[in-house]
């Protein structure tokens, strides 16, 4: 039993469409990823009101104070334990 020229052709041209058109998808995809929380209702109003304070979005809000809390522990991280 042998395989026509013509599928081991259409075989292989699929396959190389669809390697290209995944590769592109991947490539078009922004790095970064999305999180949900869920924050209690007075930490959320909380948040919106030093948000609108400081003039800008909730998500800049929570993004700062994410960084600044790294930044501020970097000094303070103890070396692992032995």
């Amino acid at each position: 039993m042998t395989i026509p020229l013509a599928a081991v052709a259409g075989l292989i041209v699929g396959l190389i469409l669809g390697a290209t058109v995944a590769g592109l998808a991947l490539m078009e995809r922004p790095r970064r990823w999305v999180v949900c929380i869920r924050l209690p209702e007075e930490l959320h109003r909380w948040l919106r009101e030093e948000a609108t304070d400081h003039m800008c979005s909730l998500k800049a809000e929570i993004i700062g104070r994410l960084q600044a809390s790294f930044s501020d522990e970097s000094d303070r991280i103890l070396p692992w334990p032995v």
